[in-house]
């Protein structure tokens, strides 16, 4: 059961023509993962762009690109990490491209959070773990 939720991402941030991710550890037993970070706003953007040396330009995240990412790869896990303030956080919390397209079909506020990404840092990539294996925080205002 998922139990936390966060603010609707509304944003990616752009390298160039690809959104930016986080190096996410694909261990041989796992299905393929999707990560890339998304925002709920202004300010919560800004403050990841201050933290970062890429050269970042922020993009609406619209329907057409969560449905088209969706419809890739269908047997692989894709998530949207929510409003993170750097790429180096020890935890970061995310939801499935699904469950935010469904948010912006609703009209809703808020996505349920069902992943959260562990960074091992001699690796400096995430491991992602499924809402199942903890208790996931309330995050919202």
């Amino acid at each position: 059961m998922v139990d936390g939720f966060a603010k609707t991402p509304r944003y990616v941030l752009r390298e160039g023509s690809n959104p930016t991710c986080p190096c996410v550890s694909q261990a041989s037993s796992d299905v393929p993962a999707t990560v890339i970070f998304g925002f709920s706003d202004k300010p919560e953007y800004d403050e990841f762009l201050s933290s970062s040396e890429l050269s970042l330009t922020p993009y609406p995240l619209v329907k057409g690109f969560l449905k088209n990412q969706i419809e890739q790869d269908i047997d692989s896990l894709k998530l949207v990490v929510l409003d993170a303030v750097s790429s180096t956080e020890p935890i970061l919390f995310a939801a499935t491209l699904q469950s935010v397209l469904e948010s912006f079909q609703s009209s809703s506020e808020n996505v349920a959070i069902s992943h959260r990404l562990i960074l091992d840092e001699s690796t400096h990539e995430y491991r992602i773990e499924a809402a199942s294996a903890y208790a996931l925080p309330k995050i919202t205002p």
